[in-house]
């Protein structure tokens, strides 16, 4: 596909004006117009309508369908570009859930970011379900999930997994009590974060699942902005709540009887592309030292190269 005529295509449509194109690539109009006039004949159709007197430009029906393949042929060809001038550096994209890719690996990443030779990292938050089908496309590598599915092309393999607990805001007279019954927790003033169908079902053993908590929070972020009384609560894994106790300003209960432990699981693809197998491994390697607690949130003082 002709590049450049590509180029002055996209152009054309972001300026409204062949005139404004030329202008934002530094190029002669009639050069603007000879390189639309190479792509159209490559294409085998009017892409553009170009008329005397007229202002403005008018896409032909074959036009519009070719604006998204344009946009699609650039980006690929930028892609290109960047994979050439990398070289043979590593690449790896990892997918993780919000509240695992905000509040426990931001330490893992910190240090793939200094590994030796660098390794080219992609990270992407997203729910579990959606993270299971990008791993089967092979859209991504490497994911951290909080569910187990089935799927004949994924490899599921649990991780590690941590107790729930209760977190509020510290009030003047804290609780004495370490351990509280869910019984009395007052489900009204709950911020409510659905960690699951393992996690759902416990819940509505103890609360009316007809009557919801009045907020209810898809991203564990929103967490911290909204839980500003004492008398909110909020169930979370250990790996939120050691995010909140060293803000100093929150306070954290277990629970009896307690919710199950939430696992996270690691899920790829069961045949993976060769050039990701040496990321996978690298990765894997920190994310070990991270469980066990040998990397720290702010520094790699710990990480031996």
């Amino acid at each position: 596909m002709y590049l450049l005529g590509i180029e002055a295509f996209l152009a054309v449509i972001r300026t409204q004006s062949i005139t404004r194109a030329a202008e934002e690539l530094h190029l002669a109009q009639s050069s603007v117009s000879h390189r639309l006039k190479i792509l159209e004949q490559e294409v085998g159709a009017r892409l553009i309508e170009r008329s005397k007197g007229v202002q403005g430009i008018y896409l032909t029906p074959t036009g519009e369908e070719f604006v998204q393949l344009a946009e699609r042929w650039t980006s690929l060809w930028r892609d290109t570009q960047i994979l050439k001038s990398q070289g043979s550096s590593i690449a790896l994209s990892v997918g993780t859930v919000d509240s695992l890719n905000s509040f426990f690996f931001p330490p893992l990443y910190l240090a793939v970011s200094q590994h030796e030779p660098p390794l080219r990292l992609s990270i992407r938050a997203q729910h579990s379900v959606e993270l299971y089908e990008e791993i089967d496309r092979r859209h991504i590598d490497l994911a951290f999930v909080l569910r187990e599915l089935s799927n004949p092309s994924i490899t599921v393999t649990p991780c590690f997994s941590e107790p729930m607990v209760v977190i509020s805001v510290k009030a003047a007279a804290d609780f004495k009590e370490a351990v509280v019954s869910p019984a009395e927790l007052d489900a009204n003033h709950e911020l409510y974060i659905p960690w699951g169908p393992v996690f759902q079902a416990w819940h509505d053993e103890w609360w009316d699942p007809l009557c919801p908590s009045r907020i209810r929070l898809d991203s564990a972020n929103l967490l911290f902005h909204l839980l500003r009384s004492p008398c909110q609560w909020a169930i979370v894994p250990m790996w939120v709540a050691n995010v909140a106790l060293k803000r100093n300003c929150y306070s954290l209960r277990q629970l009896s009887p307690s919710p199950p432990e939430l696992i996270c699981y690691k899920i790829v693809h069961k045949y993976p592309k060769a050039s990701t197998l040496r990321g996978i491994t690298i990765f894997d390697q920190y994310f070990d030292l991270l469980r066990q607690n040998k990397l720290a949130d702010n520094s790699l003082d710990s990480w031996a190269t």
